[in-house]
């Protein structure tokens, strides 16, 4: 059972749980977040955005955090100290993008340490902090540069083909409009679990807030699992805890009612 009179550690998921309608934290949020580490707790986001997937505005806002969990485990950072690195191989990564080349309905987004590298295939477009890939030799040039956290695909569901002929080496988190591929043995509560060996933090001290499928497992695992109000039913149905919508300043609520 958490005990708030001990340490104890903040997970924080972004897109749909730490902000809402913009890369701004609500002041609410971050007001809670603030309180919480000023009573010696830690707080920590854990996003499946790689590293270099988090945009300026929000790394700045973020940057005093006790430390970040990327690409769903990836990579775990705590003080700005690199403690874990588990990229995708430049091998799986060419494999990958071979599919996507020779199956055009598909878009897919390479998400790295340092930029972000996209096969648009003429359905979506690149924002202003990602590189547009046109061929295979593109792309194995930019991972000599870089490593690959994790792999957004979208452009209609992942397919049964792919889903073989990759089982054995990524797991799928499937959402409305695209999907994440995650190195198999990795996902966010593989991060959390990394935080807590070197923290020392006992596993029930632990609480985690999510909305999507990505962020069942360390929903599952913390010590209390927090749902969005927003969160997609999945998360909803297994959550130890129900707060507000991201909207609504749920992070905050959630810190309050647990830790303050």
């Amino acid at each position: 059972m958490l005990n708030p009179k001990e340490k104890c550690a903040v997970f924080l998921d972004i897109d749909g749980t730490l902000i809402a309608d913009s890369f701004i934290i609500p002041p609410e949020n971050l007001k809670a977040i603030k309180a919480a580490r000023a009573k010696g707790h830690m707080v920590f986001v854990n996003t499946g955005r790689s590293w270099g997937n988090i945009p300026p505005v929000l790394m700045e806002q973020i940057k005093d955090f006790d430390g970040i969990i990327a690409g769903s485990g990836a990579m775990v950072k705590i003080a700005n100290e690199t403690m874990f690195s588990g990229s995708l191989s430049n091998d799986l990564v060419f494999r990958i993008a071979g599919f996507v080349f020779s199956n055009p309905q598909y878009w897919a987004t390479f998400e790295g340490y340092y930029s972000n590298y996209v096969i648009t295939n003429g359905i979506r477009h690149c924002n202003e902090f990602q590189q547009h890939i046109g061929s295979m030799s593109e792309l194995k040039k930019a991972c000599e540069a870089d490593e690959i956290q994790v792999i957004a695909m979208g452009g209609e569901p992942i397919s049964e083909e792919f889903e073989t002929l990759f089982a054995d080496e990524i797991t799928v988190f499937q959402f409305s409009y695209y999907a994440d591929l995650v190195k198999k043995e990795l996902n966010k509560a593989v991060g959390i679990e990394k935080v807590l060996e070197v923290t020392g933090i006992r596993r029930e001290n632990t609480i985690a807030i999510g909305d999507s499928n990505n962020d069942y497992d360390m929903l599952k695992y913390a010590g209390i699992g927090v749902a969005m109000a927003n969160s997609q039913q999945s998360i909803l149905d297994m959550a130890d805890y129900i707060t507000d919508s991201n909207s609504e300043n749920g992070v905050a609520k959630a810190i309050e009612k647990f830790l303050l």
